[in-house]
């Protein structure tokens, strides 16, 4: 009997050996699971990805399906997953032994329907305080018990309002709506909500308040920060901010008329609203008096490669920039802003053919500057006291015959660092990866006579909002963004990788547009490596977002992709990556750069 306990106790020690979790691993496991982490907690998913990496000439299965190793070690598959404690078990077959290693991720159950007994509400939405005005819509919502008759009642207001069920999974979501009337006591209302049937009945209050917002005099608030966002709309959660629709230099003045959160509601006219962070934004001393101001006479010159036009206001108000995607004209929106334009000095200037003015409605100013097609590829626009100015940046000439990029400062992102980015199956970081492809087109580019900015040069950390900065203090002609690619969990990389191409602005589209074909050149069809096209994306990123120079953000693999990680590590594929850079950069730069005799 002491025997064989001896030998129990020698197996379960070997399982135990065999199965440890990766912070446990011993040296003679050959199985690395990069991807999901011990413990990582997925969303509600029936499946997603799992890579690491192993010996190529071994047997590898996960969950009992085989897996192919790559040449180069690495692995990827994708996992069927169920809600709860979920494990990834990996075994692989090495000559005469068999490894084990076994991941335990925690998956999310998806979202139940409220049970129909005992009757329940499980959450009320507003669950933030809000401030309207009259003639606002309020809408409440709330999760509870599918079925039943709802309605809900504000504090301080006489009536119910009903709620509706939505067919929505699953099921048991009520939407109701009241419009804000002049005379509603509103201040800090909780908003109760009930659900009911011929026996139950079940009530619940709200976390956010209604307020009715101040309207004796307006509330006039001024940007206090260099990167404020007004946004097309109030935050749709926690995580997810509304579209990016201005950027407001520091010092503009806004009316505020409501609140939501941690954003107040702006007023750009009376059919125009737009959303702002609360902290970028102080407000001004009561009895501040609302934007109206006039726009006076317009001059226009020129300074080195720019085009500067300047419009005298009396007040920094809120504008909106919208540049016609093929170059042909600026329309610049003045809210707040009404004309007395009775002269324009110089104007005809630079790339400006012609301008116009139109006053669209009581409070919109807007200029039209007719503008030479592809004479210009970035503007910066500021206030120099209460005097807009309007900075449009020309492309540099270029001598018959000589490179298109002789001349030019073009920056170079290598993106990522103290934050690592990506990670491939063998455990390629792609903050690595960017950097030697960056080095590469660095030396591609001087090649061709340009002169070469770098974010980074090495592991030093640099602030994602520096980096743009950099470019600009350069007073760089383009920048140039490389990354490698991943996926979100839930994502399926057997059918999203390949290489992809990001743009923000109008100015930047046709650079993006050249590069992306270039890619598309040099790797479709290309027996030596099998890169798909991913796209061409508008994309709103810190990178790309500048209006002051045309810049693409570039995902030349997905690092998450064995075959992918294994073509970054290779010099041969970076010098791939830059050549079909500097192609693209050169045919937009062929358009866009005027040529003088040699």
């Amino acid at each position: 009997m002491k025997y064989i306990i001896l030998i129990l106790l020698i197996s379960t020690l070997f399982q135990s050996v065999l199965l440890a979790e990766p912070d446990a691993i011993q040296p003679e496991n050959p199985i690395q699971i990069v991807h999901p982490a011990e413990n990582t907690q997925l969303p509600a998913l029936t499946s997603s990805f799992v890579f690491g990496s192993a010996p190529p000439d071994g047997i590898l299965s996960i969950n009992g399906k085989p897996v192919p190793i790559h040449p180069g070690g690495g692995f990827l598959a994708m996992v069927n997953l169920s809600p709860g404690e979920f494990q990834i078990k990996a075994e692989l077959r090495l000559g005469a032994k068999t490894y084990h290693l076994i991941r335990t991720i925690q998956v999310a159950h998806p979202e139940l329907p409220t049970p129909e007994l005992p009757l329940t509400i499980e959450y009320i939405t507003p669950n933030e305080d809000l401030e309207l005005l009259p003639g606002d819509y309020l809408t409440v919502a709330c999760k509870g018990s599918p079925g039943k008759t709802g309605f809900f009642s504000i504090k301080g207001l006489k009536g119910k309002f009903p709620m509706i069920e939505s067919k929505t999974a699953p099921g048991g979501i009520y939407h109701g709506v009241y419009r804000i009337g002049k005379e509603a006591p509103l201040n800090k209302c909780k908003i109760e909500v009930t659900l009911q049937d011929k026996w139950h009945k079940e009530s619940k209050k709200s976390n956010g308040t209604v307020s009715l917002f101040p309207m004796d005099i307006p509330v006039m608030a001024e940007v206090i920060t260099p990167n404020t966002v007004l946004k097309a709309g109030s935050a749709l959660n926690q995580y997810e901010r509304a579209g990016y629709l201005m950027f407001p230099p520091v010092g503009t003045v806004l009316q505020i008329t409501g609140s939501k959160g941690d954003e107040y509601r702006i007023r750009l006219t009376e059919t125009k609203k737009v959303w702002v962070n609360k902290t970028q934004v102080k407000l001004l001393p009561k009895g501040t008096l609302p934007n109206r101001t006039v726009a006076g006479n317009i001059s226009l010159d020129m300074a080195g490669n720019s085009t500067f036009l300047r419009v005298s206001l009396g007040r920094k108000v809120p504008f909106r920039i919208d540049p016609n995607t093929e170059g042909k004209y600026i329309d610049i929106s003045f809210y707040g802003a009404y004309s007395n334009t009775d002269w324009i000095t110089n104007a005809v200037t630079g790339v400006v053919k012609q301008l116009q003015w139109f006053q669209d409605d009581q409070e919109t100013y807007r200029l039209r500057i007719h503008t030479i097609p592809n004479s210009w590829w970035g503007y910066d626009a500021r206030y120099e006291e209460n005097q807009f100015v309007l900075e449009l940046r020309t492309p540099p000439a270029v001598r018959v015959n000589d490179s298109p990029l002789k001349g030019l400062t073009i920056a170079v992102d290598p993106g990522h660092s103290a934050d690592t980015g990506a990670i491939g199956p063998t455990g390629y970081l792609e903050k690595d990866a960017n950097l030697a492809q960056a080095l590469v087109l660095k030396e591609k580019l001087l090649a061709k006579g340009a002169k070469v900015i770098m974010t980074r040069v090495g592991d030093e950390d640099v602030p994602l909002g520096k980096r743009p900065q950099i470019a600009q203090e350069a007073k760089a002609d383009l920048l140039i963004s490389i990354h490698n690619n991943a996926l979100p969990y839930g994502g399926n990389p057997f059918k999203k990788h390949g290489f992809g191409v990001y743009y923000f602005t109008p100015m930047s589209l046709p650079l993006a547009k050249e590069i992306h074909q270039a890619y598309i050149d040099t790797f479709s069809g290309n027996r030596e490596y099998n890169l798909p096209d991913d796209g061409l994306f508008y994309a709103n990123l810190a990178l790309t977002r500048s209006p002051q120079i045309p810049s693409v953000l570039i995902e030349s693999a997905y690092m998450i992709v064995p075959e992918e990680e294994a073509y970054l590590k290779t010099e041969a594929f970076r010098r791939a990556c830059a050549n079909a850079i500097v192609n693209g950069i050169e045919r937009y730069a062929r358009t866009m750069r005027p040529k003088t005799p040699r």
